[in-house]
């Protein structure tokens, strides 16, 4: 075993552009370094110093892979003992030494031990920090920046420092001060007598605003439509984090191409700063051709037709044919923007469906027209937000275990939906909640009166860099005069299916009567999941879920399932492949495959 202790010289002057920096780099690239899978490693373990020093070092050197190769072994043994010092400086420990032992674990893995002597730290003596320019004008925003976090007798934490000193002169560049500069940063240490003399001295500069904007190119679109995927104002405080938002408006709207937005802050004067949008605009009309597999409604081909720019108003017209094992479904719809918030749009819509499932059968024609308003400016916030309203047209032919029935409804619906995740390709931080009402009565020509309303939500998060969890419930009721034969099967509730309970067939579970599943007046299903990230395209899923459709709370039966998944967050968005068991009345087959492409609520 080997005692390591580094020479010491007399005085350090530390910029944080130089060896300050040097560390944090370091920390940070090996903080974000994923662990091993399947591949002989090396991990660390420290000992004899403070539990969170420990804790730190632990994050700060994760495992790393030498692939059973005895020569690579040993130089990165060598390189793990640099990564040390460097962190122990970055923590303020610069007169650390340590001994080493490795010890073979097994099916090829190593552990280096280290049993570190600390040392006496290098405590701050002096903290000076200064904030100075136009920010003096807003006390409010003054007084947002957080505290400097180091305070004289304290241990130097050179992490700590480098993150309130990007945070806070990022937090300024977001509020107008483009300008926002350190005039002096750096860190002065005595390695001889452990102290340390910290100078920050932040000048804001000027505060600016959003100046003209210019828009060029995409001449077929109207001005007012572009402007609206743009998270900038004139007027409103200048924002580099708005402008690339507003960049990924314009990409995500399928319209554009070759999108620059850019703040031309060369040219800022007078306070404020020009924007240019350039972007070049995509065919409007657009055919596509595909096949997929779903296994709620088996393997299907699609075909559709989108112009994207009708009478050059931004209107969106969409005429769909859908064929599967299951269902057959041949839609249009007529879609134009309204206003100046993303998002808001008027709607007309209608389709001819018919449907062969396990318990039930159905020709709809279906029909609406109505409004969406977009509560939030979602151009320039999360969470997204939508109100909308319809009036709808049903007229449905079905069969539910083996009885016919015939239906008209003309019903209005309301839907109130919120969605906020940070990456709606990679849905695993956010949560979202839709919930809808809608009626009909027989005065207006429908078959029977009733009042439906259902709430869907879910919520995901990131427990920490290697696993996720989230849950979900779905919920509704049903209050119907007469006897619920009087619905066509897609106003009933049932359960079963890839959104609902996986382990069974889509919607082939509920009440019953003598001749099968009807269908119920109520829902409830919840489900939780357990995810283990394997870097940031793929997840390994376990899931749980309970719940059925029912008439009354005291007949209610909770149907589960339990299974595992695999998740790939590919450029289009998260594909899922699930195996479902049921655990409750288990139908053949006793493993469902459940295969889905995309987000969905």
């Amino acid at each position: 075993m080997l005692l390591h202790r580094r020479a010491l010289s007399k005085f350090t002057r530390i910029p944080d552009s130089s060896a300050g920096s040097c560390h944090l780099l370091l920390l940070s690239l090996l903080a974000l370094s994923p662990p091993a899978f399947g591949q002989d490693k090396i991990s660390f373990s420290f000992h004899g110093i403070p539990k969170s020093l420990q804790g730190q070092l632990e994050r700060n050197m994760p495992p790393v892979v030498y692939n059973g190769q005895v020569n690579r072994l040993q130089e990165m043994i060598l390189s793990s003992n640099l990564r040390l010092r460097n962190a122990l400086e970055a923590y303020g420990y610069y007169g650390a030494g340590w001994k080493t032992s490795t010890h073979p674990l097994q099916k090829g893995n190593v552990q280096v031990v280290y049993r570190i002597v600390p040392g006496k730290p290098v405590k701050i003596r002096k903290a000076e920090v200064r904030i100075t320019g136009d920010i003096r004008r807003y006390p409010g925003i003054l007084r947002a920046i957080r505290p400097f976090p180091l305070h004289p007798g304290e241990i130097l934490d050179q992490v700590r420092y480098e993150s309130w000193k990007g945070t806070s002169q990022a937090y300024l560049e977001a509020r107008g001060f483009i300008r926002a500069r350190y005039l002096r940063h750096e860190i002065l240490i005595d390695r001889d007598r452990f102290w340390a003399d910290i100078y920050l001295f932040l000048n804001s500069g000027p505060r600016y605003h959003v100046g003209r904007i210019a828009i060029k190119g995409a001449e077929t679109y109207p001005r007012w439509f572009i402007e609206r995927y743009l998270a900038v104002r004139t007027g409103q405080w200048y924002s580099p984090a708005a402008l690339s938002l507003s960049l990924s408006n314009l990409h995500d709207a399928d319209r554009f191409t070759n999108i620059q937005v850019t703040g031309e802050t060369a040219k800022a004067s007078a306070g404020t700063v020009p924007i240019l949008v350039h972007m070049d605009s995509l065919p409007a009309q657009h055919l596509k051709v595909g096949v997929g597999y779903s296994t709620d409604i088996g393997l299907n081909g699609i075909l559709d037709y989108d112009n994207y720019n009708m009478f050059q108003r931004a209107q969106h017209l969409q005429i769909a044919l859908q064929a599967a094992q299951n269902t057959r479904n041949l839609g249009a719809a007529y879609i134009w923007p309204v206003g100046s918030a993303l998002g808001s749009e008027y709607i007309v819509n209608a389709s001819y469906q018919t449907e062969t499932y396990q318990v039930w059968t159905a020709n709809n024609i279906l029909a609406g027209a109505g409004r969406k308003w977009a509560l939030a400016n979602n151009a320039r916030k999360n969470p997204n937000t939508y109100l909308q309203t319809m009036v709808n047209l049903e007229q449905s032919s079905y069969a539910v275990s083996g009885e016919a029935g015939h239906a008209l409804y003309i019903y209005p619906s309301l839907n109130y939906t919120v969605e906020n995740y940070r990456n709606i390709l990679r849905p695993v931080s956010g949560y979202y909640v839709s919930a809808t009402a809608e009626g009909a009565v027989r005065t207006l020509g429908s078959t029977s009166n009733f009042v439906r309303t259902t709430v869907r939500g879910g919520w995901d998060t990131v427990l920490d860099p290697h696993w996720g969890f989230g849950i979900r419930a779905n919920m509704g009721a049903l209050w119907l005069h007469g006897s619920i034969r009087n619905l066509p099967p897609n106003l009933r509730f049932f359960a079963g299916g890839q959104n609902s309970m996986p382990g069974y067939a889509y919607r082939s579970q509920g009440p019953a009567d003598s001749n099968g599943v009807i269908g119920g007046r109520f829902l409830a299903i919840a489900g939780l999941h357990l995810e283990r990230f394997i870097g940031k395209s793929w997840g390994i899923v376990a899931f749980y879920d309970a719940g059925n459709a029912f008439n009354r709370f005291r007949n209610f039966r909770a149907l589960q399932d339990i299974g595992i998944g695999i998740r790939w967050y590919s450029p289009v968005g998260p594909i899922r492949l699930d195996l479902a068991h049921p655990l409750v009345s288990p139908q053949a087959p006793v493993i469902r495959l459940a295969l889905s492409v995309g987000f969905t609520l």
